[in-house]
């Protein structure tokens, strides 16, 4: 499913996402993988809730033209824009291990992005949200995935950079946590440091301009190779979507807030 570019609240597809995961509770069940682009957002973990100028690193982020929105799932903050592609892999399964959910992941993204150069898995020292799965090619990091479990199944959520300059995201990123007092923490930083050298994109390392649908497709034919895949239109029921929504921002705490908003972050609540 490919819910397209979104640019109203940032919140919005990760209530699609959570809608989607209670329809795992189903009976008749499959796995679901959601395709999504929001322009423009940070894209915060639980860790970086902590930065002790938070509201003062939105705010810089936001005369950038990026809102922001608090996940659930693991991981530090990732910049999303339109040239970032958002893959979501919902299975109606909650008792996948944590290493097995990754690996068939890394699975699909290393055999989707061949085309564009021996893909590596592992952690890329210095960049924004580095973790052991990270898929880089040529040492720069194109992406990253957290994941969590919901009552009915598991989510597996993961960015990659197609399009645009992943130096100018990891300068973004290593600005904001300068102007949110990440040098300031002493223990329970979200990450040690950042390196925008460490960041790529597809269309920078191939020297050509690759596309998001292009992408697409190539993760398509991916997971072909895994399951029965078949596209789908996306689809989903208002009062589904609005249940989630209210799910994230009443009972789990999350947030979303577009620049404009944070602009006036005067009279919201942030961390």
């Amino acid at each position: 499913m490919d819910s397209g570019i979104h640019t109203a609240s940032p919140i919005d597809p990760l209530a699609f996402d959570e809608a989607l995961a209670n329809s795992l509770g189903r009976p008749d069940a499959q796995p679901i993988i959601h395709l999504w682009v929001y322009d423009r957002a940070l894209y915060l973990g639980r860790r970086d809730a902590r930065l002790p100028h938070l509201s003062r690193g939105l705010k810089f982020a936001a005369e950038r033209g990026f809102g922001c929105v608090l996940r659930s799932s693991g991981g530090a903050c990732v910049p999303l824009d339109a040239g970032v592609l958002n893959v979501a892999i919902l299975l109606p399964d909650t008792r996948i291990s944590i290493d097995d959910f990754f690996r068939l992941a890394a699975a699909i993204i290393s055999t989707g992005l061949q085309a564009y150069g021996p893909v590596e898995i592992g952690e890329v020292a210095g960049s924004y949200c580095a973790g052991d799965y990270d898929f880089a090619i040529g040492g720069k990091k194109l992406g990253g995935m957290a994941q969590r479990r919901t009552r009915h199944g598991s989510i597996l959520q993961l960015c990659i950079n197609v399009e645009g300059s992943g130096l100018e995201r990891g300068k973004l990123m290593d600005n904001f946590y300068r102007e949110a007092g990440l040098a300031e923490m002493i223990q329970n930083k979200p990450i040690p440091r950042i390196d925008p050298g460490t960041i790529g994109s597809i269309s920078e390392l191939t020297g050509r301009a690759v596309t998001l649908p292009e992408v697409k497709e190539q993760l398509f034919v991916a997971c072909r190779k895994f399951w029965a895949v078949e596209k789908v239109p996306f689809s989903l029921p208002v009062a589904d979507f609005s249940e989630a929504r209210a799910h994230l921002t009443e009972r789990l705490g999350l947030y979303g807030y577009s620049s404009e908003e944070l602009k006036r972050a005067d009279s919201l609540s942030i961390g």
